[in-house]
Parts: C-alpha cells; structure tokens; sequence
C-alpha cells in the first residue's frame, strides 16, 4: 500500500489513489504475499422482518449484496493525526438476492407469494464517517478503527419477487409494479440492514489492513 506523508498538501488525493489501487483485491479479499482481508463480494445481510397485520407481512431471507467493492470516492476529509475521515461515496450499482415470503392487501389486490427475489439499486449516495484510536504493539505506533457510520440514500431501487399468485405471469408483473411503487413500505427496512453490513465489512477490511503497517510507514511525516 502507497504511503501518504500525513503534510502532504494533496493528502486526500494521495488517501483516494492508495485506496483505489487496491480496490480490485478487496473483492476476495486476497492482497498479495500472504495478506488477507475479509473479501467484500457478496455481502451477507440480516434477515428482514416487515410487518405483522392481516394486511401486510413480509419476510426477507438469504439476503446478499453484490457491487460494494465498485465504490467511488466522490470526497474526503482526513484527519490522520486525529485518526478521523469523512468520506462521501457513490455506489454505482447494488445488486440484491435472496428468498422473500410476501402477503400484502394493496388497493383491493391481494397479493401473496414465496420464492427468490432479486433487486437493484443504482446510484445510491452515501455519507461515511470513521472514527479511530492509536495503541502501542511491541513498542510501535499502530492505529485501528473502533467506530464507522454510514448513510445511505437511494435514487433508484427495484425489486422483482417470483412466483407471485403462483407464478402467473400477467399477475405477477401487477404485482411487482404495485410493490415497485409503494416501496416506503419495506425500503425503510432494507436500508439500514445494508448500512450495517456495508459498515461492518469496511470496518473489518480497513483494519486487516491498517495492521500491517505503523502509523508512521503509512502517513510517514
């Protein structure tokens, strides 16, 4: 990994560059000579519950992302000697898959199914702040994590469900269509279980590899 000098006037740029460069690796996770990091494709999510009443109830299972690792920087604010960054990111495409148990009662439709889903999202935009802490390992200066928030907001996003009223095509797609427009009925949901995976794996990624250097081999002064 590219070291920055932490008085480098263009600091942030030299940060975007060293990150970039080794982008590609992080989607097994395999860096080269033997050093590992947890790999970020796919990305596993926590089931999701929706609902409970006789008219809406939803289940979503099996859930993963694909597409974290196509991150693109779109601004930073590092603090190194802080041990602080703000990040602003866009992820130019999110694909989702797992199992979904479904019933809805939506404008005299009712609609049921069981079966795979997929989805996507394109161009979500996300706001990233990690925050660190220095500790002493056998006399040298190293530096982890400890907290990373994330924040996602999404333009586009569409969800396909199979097997809807048992497979009928023409019912299917009306199906899909209404729950398509009406997504504040699961989106609210779906989201922060992607912000918590997605923080968790970078959070886990960053510090594989922050302990592979000092803080001085990495911002060295």
């Amino acid at each position: 990994i590219k070291p920055c000098s932490r008085d480098d006037p263009q600091l942030e740029r030299c940060i975007i560059n060293a990150v970039y460069k080794i982008r590609p690796l992080l989607v097994h996770g395999d860096l080269g000579d033997g050093y590992k990091t947890p790999p970020l494709e796919p990305l596993a999510l926590d089931n999701i519950e929706l609902g409970q009443s006789s008219q809406f109830r939803a289940v979503f299972s099996e859930l993963e992302a694909l597409g974290g690792s196509n991150f693109v920087i779109d601004r930073l604010i590092a603090k190194p000697m802080d041990i602080a960054y703000d990040l602003w990111i866009t992820l130019p495409r999110i694909n989702f898959r797992g199992k979904y148990s479904l019933h809805l009662n939506l404008l005299l439709l009712d609609i049921k199914g069981r079966g795979n889903m997929q989805g996507f999202c394109d161009n979500a935009k996300a706001s990233v702040k990690m925050r660190g802490t220095r500790y002493l390992l056998n006399g040298k200066d190293y530096v982890k994590f400890t907290k990373m928030t994330m924040r996602i907001q999404f333009k586009d996003f569409k969800l396909n469900l199979e097997n809807l009223f048992n497979g009928d095509r023409i019912l299917g797609d009306v199906g899909n269509s209404l729950i398509n427009n009406n997504q504040d009925l699961y989106l609210n949901e779906i989201v922060p279980g992607l912000e918590r995976g997605l923080s968790k794996k970078f959070l886990d990624v960053a510090n594989e590899i922050l302990a592979t250097a000092t803080f001085d081999e990495m911002f060295p002064p």
